[in-house]
């Protein structure tokens, strides 16, 4: 990750010289250009021309139009004069010519270079989130995730919200979700957790199975927005399914007739450092096929830890939650138990 960063320094580093660099090529090349037509203007009005023929004359000259002069060049000064505009009026425009082209090209190498970064970036990513969609829940999902220090990928078929997401300082990948190929780019093989969070609830199914068939394990949480298509998510291998108006309906009810306390709960982010201060801590313990915890009862799980452990619920593979389990539950691979400790956890 260290590394990353660094490279991603020196990357914005060249890019900024290379924009300084040509800016201020094209700043001299304009104004040599200017110099060499006001110092061959000022050159033949001094030899008694009048100005408007030794400006015409400056110009048909730097640009090799080839008229005839308009008063005849005679003398050995006035043809040094002309000599001198000719070498200096070519150079200075070979000199603006090519800051131009350098101005053009450093923006596409310095686009190269960024799309480069943020392809290594995506490339070493690895125990992330898959993020599909980012809308306003996408949105929210991120900033929460970034605030939590949890790695993830956004993924989105929009080059606009792809482009928001790079202004927001976040990891994005364009592309189609639900294309195998996108998120084999994605790197699916080495995600925690896949979350499909888009409005239109048929693309989420869609995304679902996709990500189903090619990780069997994996824990992927879906967006409903229709509670009537929660079945159609669940037959598609999703884990979690989330009911955005569901949610809402519920914290406002409870706002109406719990305000004391959905005053503490709205402000939820902070009761971690909370917990902590008081010497609590939110523990979730997964239980792991043949481990230590596999087929244990929640009993066993706290003998000899009861007072300092509270087991809140027990998360199925399915995602289905068992809250308050009896001490007699028995606990199966790919459970997760969620308590909360007091000192050290189990």
């Amino acid at each position: 990750m260290a590394c990353g960063v660094r490279a991603g320094a020196v990357i914005e580093s060249l890019k900024s010289i290379i924009s300084r660099k040509s800016m201020r090529g094209l700043y001299i090349g304009a104004l040599m250009f200017l110099g060499v037509i006001i110092a061959g203007a000022l050159a033949y009005r001094l030899e008694g021309w009048r100005l408007s023929d030794a400006i015409y004359m400056v110009i048909i000259t730097v640009f090799s139009v080839g008229y005839e002069e308009v008063e005849p060049v005679r003398t050995s000064l006035l043809r040094v004069i002309t000599v001198c505009i000719i070498v200096a009026g070519d150079a200075s425009k070979v000199y603006f010519v090519g800051s131009l082209v350098a101005f053009i090209t450093g923006g596409e190498i310095g686009k190269a270079m960024d799309e480069h970064r943020k392809s290594r970036e995506i490339d070493t990513i690895s125990d992330h989130v898959i993020v599909c969609g980012y809308g306003r829940i996408g949105q929210v999902l991120a900033r929460e995730l970034e605030e939590k220090k949890f790695p993830f990928l956004i993924v989105d078929n929009n080059a606009d919200r792809i482009a928001l997401a790079h202004a927001h300082g976040f990891q994005a990948l364009i592309g189609d979700a639900g294309a195998e190929s996108t998120l084999t780019e994605a790197h699916i093989e080495r995600a925690l957790v896949l979350a499909t969070v888009l409005p239109n609830d048929m693309v989420n199914v869609f995304i679902t199975l996709t990500a189903r068939n090619m990780r069997p394990e994996m824990r992927i949480i879906a967006r409903a927005e229709d509670p009537a298509n929660e079945k159609k998510l669940r037959q598609a291998g999703a884990t979690e399914i989330i009911l955005p108006a569901l949610a809402g309906g519920m914290q406002i009810a409870n706002s109406i007739t719990h305000s004391s306390l959905d005053s503490i709960l709205r402000d939820s982010r902070h009761l971690d450092s909370e917990f902590k201060e008081l010497g609590i801590e939110i523990v979730e313990l997964p239980v792991a096929a043949d481990g230590v915890h596999d087929r244990k009862t929640i009993q066993q799980l706290v003998r000899g830890a009861e007072a300092r452990c509270l087991v809140l619920a027990v998360r199925r593979p399915d995602g289905s939650i068992v809250q308050h389990p009896p001490a007699t539950h028995r606990l199966e691979a790919g459970d997760v138990v969620m308590m909360l400790s007091h000192g050290r956890p189990i």
